[in-house]
């Protein structure tokens, strides 16, 4: 019996124990900064085992700070909360069987640091975050010289570099805009906001692609998605402006000034700049510029403007070495030159978005351009054969007037029915441009192997005009949970008229002739039409378990039915115009993002694109106003298609504050247009046609990884990218078109590149290193096969010195190799700045500036096409020493929700800093 009831009992009770035993709880809270009681986002929430310290459960927290950690058994742990910058924070921890669920409520950590002598507090900054489709670059960990601008901190980060036009790229993408607290800041206008916010106002920088109105308002994609860099400040809510101006030697001067008023909902700024000083675009150019800037978004209304102006005046020298392939021979050039652009412009746009209610949107644009310039140019030309004999010297000068103007705007309206998913939208798009030229020109001409001259004097009247419209409409219908289904048409009309008057002389008696030569002259009418109809499919498999993750993709196709005809009443063409053309281009596009979690993703994307040829091309004659370069066209081109494919990976760990990025890309076109060259070697004459050419293509890879150690102070950061590519041309000498040999060009080239940085509360210093390698090969030029080296060693470092002194200074030793002529020059760059701040709240400045302090700069470049390779070098600025005053104004309150986190770098005790 005895036995019996204890098993009775054992039946009873095991089973209960299990039960207890498997019984899980959810643990949750929110964290937040316990000074200002700001929430934190991105902490590291753990819950570990007493006996051992292994981790039970972890998660990062979300927005508002909150966190909910994955079901965990009954017991007692410990909970560890983490983030950079701050203390960390444990509690003891016991789960009861009795309740499913445990809230702890706010968790507040303190800040963490070195309280210095003017009251700094520095953390260390994780230097790159991935957030799904965004790339976050905390601007603390990228350290700039005192009152440096934008452009000298966007330099600083992992694969971003910017061209003498202000172009950005960063990993190998082109970034299109800027903007400023996720609002526009002088639209597609980047040089406006690289001269002109200060390094030091930006707390961080995010990289992403924006969505196109229709996508953003559909939620289907359309692949006219638009990279831009969104700047988040430091503060944004009141006034901030900076005023600078500086003086030096050689008479370089410097002044800029920009006044900014932000909230939460507007973006006002004013800003302006005059210089002689712009060190990054060849030659030496004086620019002045203005604009005003205003974003407004409330409930119902999404307003943008701007308005900008620019004038430019550059002075460029240029000398080229270039060599043509010619088959089994070659020619070689060598070209010296001096040349004066000087333009003005006057731009402008406005957007206005209504919420009209929860179910329709109207959205309204304009956008203005005015432009005028003039030019000068005088050139020096030696053209050799292939046993380097000189074939004819040409000296030429010229000069010119243009001018430009335009307008472009659209409305568009949006309805979203009832029913989740069903979306419909109508939009209307014009285009209204005129443009005209005056270019005189005059060229003397030798050739040595026909003992002849030529001796020409041309003056060039053009004009042209444009109007386009169109009008689209796309029906969305979802067809299940997972899928939609997007209907669309465009209908669109151009018709344009270019004309082009050539008052030519070939003997020097009769230049006063001012009746046009019809030979050389042109007046063309052409008229497009053309149909666009979208059909894709939309698939979303994504599923929201705390963070998102799973598949979501678009399949499409669109086939363009067009039509084109031309009328020429002026030129060689007159009375040959082509019959109206009738063509269907069709493009397929495919794009996949697989998220493996927040900061885990994997893109692909493919696009396929069918283009007819435009009908300057399909014309018996181009352009023959140059005798030495003859251009025909071909009425028998075909249609081309291009493709086009890219895959991404990313990935980033809270924990340790890793990233690591690599990218894939491949593009071919099949039937591309180019041009056929006919190569006189007796006068250096070059005749070309257009032919439809395969055999072009090209890949490239790109990978970056990035890192801090273990204390956080220190950061390693590299990446490579590689790119190769062929080139197909066609060329013949002394023969007819027909007999033309096909020649490729191979390029290949590749570029690493390592960073690594140190970072305290008195000085920083950063040390990096680059190499790039470039290799071209003709098939037909075994001899001419050339490869380049360019090395590049360097760093940079900030000392913060006491009585609010700041000394920086940089230097970069590159190494050429494999150049042509003398542009295989090593250099060493030196540059060196001390500032000083000053006033109650150190809002002035004065710092000491000096540029290439040994004179050593030089600008050298290499192109490569399918039928040569051309060396450049041009003149830039040179060593110089200026003095300036800086003065900024602060009445911006800290933002909401944002403030600390990441900043890396905040002054106390009301000292402003931005």
């Amino acid at each position: 019996m005895k036995n019996i009831i204890v098993g009775l009992l054992l039946f009873l009770f095991v089973p209960g124990t299990i039960l207890a035993q498997k019984r899980i709880i959810t643990v949750s809270g929110q964290v937040v900064e316990q000074e200002t009681k700001e929430t934190i986002e991105a902490a590291t929430v753990q819950l570990l085992a007493l006996s051992d310290s292994s981790q039970v459960a972890g998660i990062v927290t979300r927005a508002q700070g909150r966190f909910v950690l994955p079901r965990v058994k009954a017991g007692n742990y410990l909970l560890k909360v983490s983030f950079v910058g701050y203390t960390t924070f444990f509690q003891p921890v016991t789960l009861s069987e009795k309740k499913t669920s445990r809230d702890l409520g706010v968790i507040e950590l303190s800040a963490d640091g070195i309280l210095l002598d003017e009251a700094v507090i520095t953390a260390e900054a994780p230097p790159i975050v991935i957030n799904e489709d965004t790339t976050e670059y905390n601007a603390s960990a990228y350290r700039v010289a005192a009152g440096s601008m934008l452009d000298e901190l966007i330099k600083q980060l992992p694969g971003a570099e910017i061209d003498e036009d202000g172009k950005i790229t960063l990993n190998g993408e082109e970034i299109k805009k800027i903007m400023v607290n996720g609002k526009e800041f002088f639209g597609n206008d980047t040089d406006m906001s690289l001269k002109n916010l200060p390094a030091d106002a930006v707390q961080k920088l995010k990289a992403y692609k924006e969505k196109s109105d229709n996508e953003r308002l559909t939620g289907i994609k359309d692949g006219n998605e638009t990279p831009v860099l969104d700047l988040t400040l430091k503060k944004n809510s009141g006034w901030m402006g900076n005023l600078s101006g500086g003086y030096g030697t050689e008479d370089r001067y410097e002044g800029n000034i920009n006044v900014n008023h932000f909230t939460d909902d507007i973006n006002l700024s004013f800003v302006g700049a005059a210089n002689n000083t712009n060190r990054q675009s060849s030659g030496q150019r004086t620019h002045q510029s203005a604009g005003i800037t205003y974003a407004r978004k409330s409930e119902k209304l999404d307003i943008r403007s701007n308005v900008r102006y620019r004038h430019n005046v550059n002075d460029v020298i240029t000398e080229t070495s270039s060599e043509t392939f010619l088959g089994d021979e070659s020619t070689f050039s060598n070209r010296a030159s001096n040349r004066q652009n000087g333009s003005h412009g006057l731009n402008g746009n406005a957007r206005v978005e209504w919420k009209i209610d929860s179910l329709n949107t109207l959205n309204t644009r304009i956008n203005f351009d005015y432009s005028k310039g003039s030019s000068w140019n005088e050139s020096r030309n030696k053209r050799l054969n292939n046993d380097k004999e000189d074939i004819n010297e040409t000296v030429s000068a010229g000069s010119g007037d243009t001018n430009n103007h335009g307008i472009e705007g659209a409305i568009a309206y949006y309805h979203r029915f009832r029913k989740p998913g069903r979306n419909f939208h109508v939009s209307l798009n014009f285009d209204y441009s005129e443009n005209s030229r005056d270019n005189f020109n005059k060229s003397y001409s030798q050739f040595f192997m026909q003992d002849s001259i030529s001796d020409i004097e041309r003056n060039t009247k053009g004009e042209g005009h444009n109007l386009s419209w169109n009008i689209s409409a796309r029906y969305i219908e979802p067809l299940s949970k997972h899928y939609r289904i997007s209907v669309g048409y465009t209908f669109s009309n151009r018709h344009g008229l270019s004309q082009s008057l050539v008052y030519d002389s070939i003997n020097y008696a009769d230049r006063m002739n001012y009746g046009y030569n019809d030979n050389l002259s042109s007046r063309v009418e052409n008229h497009y039409g053309n149909q666009r109809f979208n059909l894709s499919l939309q698939g979303d498999h994504t599923q929201w378990q705390g963070e998102r993750k799973g598949l979501n993709y678009n399949i499409g196709i669109a086939l363009n039915p067009r039509f084109t005809e031309s009328v020429t009443t002026i030129g060689p063409n007159t009375n040959k115009d082509l019959p109206r053309q009738n063509v269907i281009n069709w493009s397929p596009s495919v794009s996949l993002d697989y998220y493996f979690s927040r900061r885990e993703r994997f893109t692909f994307r493919y696009s396929g694109q069918s283009s007819a040829p435009n009908m300057e091309d399909l014309q018996e004659v181009i352009d023959v106003t140059d005798p030495m370069n003859l251009r025909y066209g071909n009425p028998n081109l075909k249609s081309s298609f291009s493709n086009t494919v890219s895959a991404n990976y990313n990935r980033y760990s809270v924990t340790t504050m890793r990233s690591f990025r690599v990218g894939v890309g491949f593009n071919n076109t099949m039937n591309s247009v180019g041009n056929r060259m006919t190569y006189d070697t007796r006068t250096g004459a070059r005749t070309y046609h257009k032919v439809n050419i395969n055999g072009n293509w090209s890949s490239n890879m790109n990978i970056s990884f990035d890192t801090p150690f273990k204390n956080k102070k220190f950061t390693i950061s590299t990446g490579a990218n590689a790119r190769y590519s062929d080139q197909v041309s066609y060329t013949s000498v002394n023969k007819k078109s027909t007999d033309a040999e096909l020649s490729t060009t191979h390029n290949f080239s590749a570029t690493t590149r390592l960073r690594g940085a140190y970072r305290s509360n008195k000085s920083d210093i950063a040390l990096n290193a680059s190499f790039r390698y470039n290799n071209v090969q003709n098939n037909k030029q075994k001899n001419s096969n050339r490869e380049t080296f360019d090395y590049t060693l360097g760093g940079n470092t900030n000392i913060r010195l006491p009585w609010d002194i700041e000394f920086s200074t940089d230097m970069h030793w590159r190494i050429r190799e494999g150049y042509s002529g003398d542009a295989n020059r090593d250099e060493f760059l030196w540059n060196m700045q001390l500032s000083k701040r000053f006033m109650k709240r150190k809002q002035a400045m004065v710092r000491v500036k000096v540029y290439d302090i040994l004179r050593q700069q030089n600008n050298q470049s290499r192109s490569v096409s399918g039928t040569s390779i051309t060396d450049t070098t041009t003149n830039m600025l040179t060593s110089y020493c200026i003095v300036h005053f800086v003065y900024r104004f602060n009445t911006l309150a800290g933002s909401r929700g944002g403030g600390g986190r990441g900043e890396g770098r905040r002054r106390m005790h009301n000292v402003d800093e931005y």
